[in-house]
């Protein structure tokens, strides 16, 4: 396949802000409507009874909204709390299910009871209807069901946490995955929240579905960014991120394609106990695969651009003062005549004369001294001036450069 994203002048780290924003924009509704809401949980969380009818005669496609109105006055009549729900395939709607909430006593005498009570209101509506199934949570059993749904989640977020620090020997990595799966978790939840869909155990499983698909694609993004900063060593991090970012994408949009399509026609053509499932997981491959790219990467970037920064002002604060510039060597006056044999110096020191003395007053003794002679404007370019600890600082700048 053509790959659309390698080799483009795309800059999508130095846009990291926008996709923050959009994050929060999704995040926020669902969150408030959490609150004020709250889920609507299936009978795995809150306990009650399920009881599942039959119905003597399909609803036809499109009066399932008028269906649903007539069943639910009936069951109002009988003054009992209950949700009630078409079931059946996408063709056929002849099941009907109705939650009833948990009875603190005697659950089962008053599940017996409600079962009479709705079954004898429904036939007014829906002549011929009976009973085909009856399901029982108790309030143990659903507190247990909730609290192991909560840890699961919990325990597998931990674990890839430990996993990613470990691989990657940095705390950004895994802080980074971290943040992209509670973004995806959170989004799936508000979502649910939103749209009031039922909340139970294959929620559950697709919600772990979705953790697990989300790390799978962040860890490849981050194994392509480590695998550039070996080789691109004269690029700053945010530009090799943003090159593995454009090498990786195609990747993540076909896989993301692929299993989008068959959730799609899972939920169209399957079955109606498979569409919240379906639902899950349709938003949270969706939403994984943004937080893997526009999410996890780009705070990866900014944990370490703070990091550069905060070693950069220690380095500065801590820094030596430049070493000032070094002396001209002294040179050893030349004693006076007579004291030494002639082309002799005095130990310790360097013989000096001008050009065309005569050492000793004899031209012929002159000559030595000359050959000899040296002053400090004949040493080699480059050494004089510049004390070594600057030319170092100042090599080392030069090959610093700025990140953005």
């Amino acid at each position: 396949m053509v790959d659309l994203f390698r080799g483009r002048k795309w800059d999508l780290v130095g846009l990291r802000n926008l996709w923050f924003a959009i994050s929060l924009l999704i995040i926020v509704p669902g969150v408030v409507y959490l609150g004020r809401q709250g889920l609507n949980y299936g009978i795995d969380f809150t306990g009650g009874g399920l009881v599942t009818y039959r119905l003597a005669q399909p609803i036809p496609l499109g009066e399932e909204p008028a269906a649903l109105g007539k069943a639910w006055a009936a069951i109002q009549k009988t003054g009992i709390e209950a949700r009630v729900q078409l079931a059946g395939t996408a063709a056929v709607r002849d099941q009907l299910l109705v939650r009833t909430r948990r009875a603190e006593r005697n659950a089962d005498k008053v599940l017996s009871e409600q079962e009479r009570a709705i079954q004898a209101a429904l036939r007014e509506v829906f002549p011929g209807i009976r009973r085909i199934a009856t399901d029982m949570v108790t309030a143990v059993v659903s507190k247990e069901l909730l609290e192991n749904a909560v840890w699961s989640v919990v325990a597998g977020m931990g674990f890839i946490l430990l996993w990613i620090w470990l691989r990657y020997h940095g705390w950004q990595w895994g802080s980074a995955a971290l943040v992209a799966v509670v973004h995806d978790v959170l989004v799936l939840v508000g979502v649910f929240a939103m749209t009031r869909r039922e909340v139970n155990s294959p929620f559950v499983a697709a919600a772990l579905t979705v953790v697990g698909f989300s790390v799978h694609d962040t860890i490849v993004i981050f194994d392509r960014i480590r695998e550039n900063l070996r080789l691109r060593k004269g690029a700053t991090f945010a530009e090799t991120t943003n090159i593995s970012l454009l090498e990786t994408m195609a990747r993540s949009v076909n896989t993301v394609l692929t299993v989008e399509l068959v959730l799609i026609a899972v939920y169209l053509l399957g079955g109606v106990s498979l569409r919240d499932f379906t639902f899950a997981m349709i938003i949270g491959v969706t939403v994984g695969a943004y937080s893997s790219i526009f999410n996890a990467s780009q705070i990866v970037v900014v944990m370490k651009n703070r990091e550069e920064r905060r070693i950069a002002r220690q380095r500065a604060l801590a820094g030596r003062p430049a070493a000032p510039a070094r002396a001209p060597r002294a040179v050893a006056a030349r004693p006076a005549s007579g004291s030494l044999p002639p082309g002799r110096a005095v130990a310790g020191t360097r013989p000096v004369a001008s050009r065309g003395a005569q050492v000793g007053g004899s031209p012929a003794e002159a000559a030595p001294a000359q050959a000899g002679a040296t002053t400090e404007s004949l040493r080699p370019a480059g050494r004089t001036g510049v004390p070594r600890e600057a030319r170092r600082k100042l090599k080392a700048g030069r090959k610093r450069k700025k990140r953005f």
